[in-house]
């Protein structure tokens, strides 16, 4: 065998057989272990919209659960990006700097500036992310060059700013690329999110050079690189045009956690993030040798037909080729030529040829050791809290601006929907005629069953009418759960599960004829979850809630005991108190803490500081006469 022939092999064919096999094995473990659950391999049908308003509300919904998703709800202070920039190096047509930001504090992203020489300003921009690629952004070869389209673009007339994956490149060795803990998600803490802050400081960055038009930025990459370029076009308006290569699916969602933050596709695909671009241009690159290959008969088609509710079906298209998975020239002038026609009234290709820098020369340098990846978690919950207590209602006014706020964040977390099958609730009829219309739900998990009958006989007695429902163990469903790759990406957890049934009891109660108030009562574990209930579902008269034992401060317990991805950076109970107020909230077994003086202040701030108790008695001894 020649060198050039095992060259080609090794090169080449092996990496992509090793893929499909890799894609292969997926598929068969999807299909062993996510029949029932969402996941990221499953053939999905985008959604359809018939009028643009209806499209406009739910744009604004999609926009924010990219947000929350991300962790970057509320935004992070930006604090100052210390840009270091190395001398330019001058060569045909353009120059190349190397760049460090410091997008958060002890936290960085490198790149590299193309700039243009010969070219009047104010000039085009266009951010260059990578996809994963085994070089990152100095990756040069048939399939992908990074560098090479930033000096095809650079010698067009704009100014290119190619920067790193977080964990890829110069910082390869002080984190990983990938990485997760359950604590990590509770917080909303992920690489999917710093990543997408890393684009909204490069395009800061980009915006700050005295050369280039704000009006007129664009944004392309491939694979991962594509995902970055649609999440950062779904969430930007700055950026005027977009063409994410090879990567936009109906049932491929990306197969890295950088890709995939917890609640992010519950309910949809890329192809509706991607459809967060119109009416501003885009360019869907596909190719018949990867997920893409569907994109000229599904994800295209679906995209469009938001353009044309717009009225603008001429800003989007479709550039389809055969090839495996790339970003290889074909690809690239399809690019140079939509972004040309968009940002300077004439398409940029065919592409010259370009000789890449070596990586040594391109290496940015770092001021200091990044923190570790841990330390910059213990960094992010820290500003996250900070946040929470900036918002932290003073008065009658702000109650209302931190439900805005936080109160949306906590409807994203908790989204659901709950079906009646999926739970028993048991009722007693009362003694006599009931005729003040009282009702009371008791929920409690299999722990709590022999707490419940005496305060279900306690309110039965005195003319209740009485329901219960024992909440179903998710020891199984997590298991399940557990066994699909990112499954809090496309499932919500167990406990979300169950507040959606808590809801749904409390609204068909509501729905009685004979029933004209409701009070809620939570044992055991079920009380945290009853208080989440409440406060976002439907009107309740009181709620008596057990938080015995559940240390309200430590992420362990969220982790056994309410363990939903992004109930921390939320605000949990804490926001679920400023819903709740000035509804009657009575607390058993609360320990002395923040979360105790948080809800006094919030309480007396709303001018309800009687409807609020705490008591240390044991939760058996509530009756009806004590909820007159």
């Amino acid at each position: 065998m020649s060198y050039f022939v095992l060259h080609h092999f090794q090169t080449v064919l092996l990496p992509q057989i090793l893929f499909l096999i890799c894609c292969v094995l997926s598929i068969f473990a999807v299909e062993l272990s996510a029949k029932e659950h969402r996941h990221l391999r499953q053939e999905q049908i985008p959604s359809s919209y018939s009028t643009l308003q209806e499209w406009l509300v739910e744009a604004e919904d999609l926009r924010a659960r990219i947000l929350v998703s991300a962790g970057l709800e509320p935004m992070p202070a930006k604090t100052p990006l210390n840009p270091q920039i190395s001398e330019r190096i001058f060569r045909d047509g353009y120059t190349v700097q190397n760049v460090t930001l410091e997008t958060l504090p002890g936290f960085y992203v490198t790149g590299n500036l193309y700039r243009p020489v010969g070219h009047n300003s104010p000039r085009p921009a266009i951010l260059s992310p990578h996809g994963h690629w085994s070089n990152g952004r100095f990756e040069n070869s048939e399939k992908s060059s990074v560098p090479g389209r930033a000096i095809h673009m650079a010698r067009c007339g704009a100014v290119v700013f190619t920067y790193s994956m977080i964990g890829y490149n110069e910082l390869k060795s002080f984190f990983p690329h990938r990485f997760d803990e359950p604590h990590y998600q509770l917080w909303g803490f992920g690489s999917l999110g710093l990543q997408l802050w890393n684009s909204l400081r490069a395009l800061d960055f980009l915006t700050s050079l005295s050369e280039v038009d704000v009006n007129r930025i664009g944004v392309t990459g491939a694979s991962g690189g594509g995902t970055q370029t649609f999440l950062l076009g779904a969430v930007d308006s700055r950026v005027a045009v977009a063409a994410p290569v090879n990567m936009i699916s109906a049932h491929f969602q990306g197969g890295c956690i950088c890709e995939n933050a917890p609640l992010l596709r519950l309910d949809l695909t890329n192809v509706e993030i991607g459809a967060l671009m119109a009416p501003r241009p885009l360019l869907l690159v596909s190719t018949s040798g990867d997920w893409t290959a569907k994109t000229p008969a599904v994800e295209y088609p679906a995209i469009r037909s938001i353009y044309r509710l717009f009225g603008n079906v001429k800003r989007v298209t479709n550039a389809h080729f055969d090839y495996p998975h790339n970003y290889n020239q074909d690809s690239r002038e399809a690019v140079y030529d939509w972004l040309g026609m968009w940002l300077s009234d004439a398409g940029w290709s065919p592409e010259k040829s370009f000789q890449v820098e070596s990586e040594v020369t391109l290496r940015a340098s770092l001021p200091s050791s990044p923190l570790p990846i841990g330390e910059i978690f213990l960094n992010f919950a820290a500003r996250a809290r900070g946040q929470i207590e900036l918002y932290k209602p003073r008065d009658a006014n702000e109650i209302f601006q931190y439900r805005k706020k936080f109160g949306e964040i906590l409807r994203h977390t908790l989204s659901s929907k709950a079906s009646r099958d999926q739970f028993e609730m048991e009722f007693l009829l009362p003694v006599g005629q009931n005729q003040s219309g009282r009702s009371v739900l008791v929920v409690h998990t299999v722990e709590s069953e022999h707490r419940v009958q005496k305060i279900i006989h306690q309110f039965h007695e005195e003319d209740w009418l009485v329901f219960k429902f024992c909440l179903d163990p998710v020891a199984n469903e997590l298991k399940s759960l557990r066994k699909i790759d990112y499954w809090t990406t496309y499932n919500t957890s167990p406990s979300v599960q169950q507040i959606a049934q808590i809801q749904l009891a409390c609204r068909e109660i509501l729905g009685r004829d004979d029933v004209k108030t409701l009070d809620l009562v939570g044992l055991g574990k079920a009380g945290a979850l009853v208080l989440l209930g409440a406060a976002t579902g439907p009107p309740i008269r009181r709620v008596v809630a057990d938080l015995d034992g559940f240390s309200v401060d430590s992420d362990l317990a969220f982790l056994n005991q309410l363990n939903i991805p992004l109930i921390r950076r939320a605000g949990d109970l804490k926001t679920a108190a400023v819903l709740l107020v000035p509804t009657q909230l009575v607390l058993h077994g609360l320990e002395k803490g923040p979360l105790k003086q948080w809800l006094r202040d919030i309480y007396q701030v709303a001018d309800s500081s009687k409807k609020l108790e705490f008591r240390t008695s044991s939760i058996e001894e509530v009756d009806g006469e004590n909820f007159q």
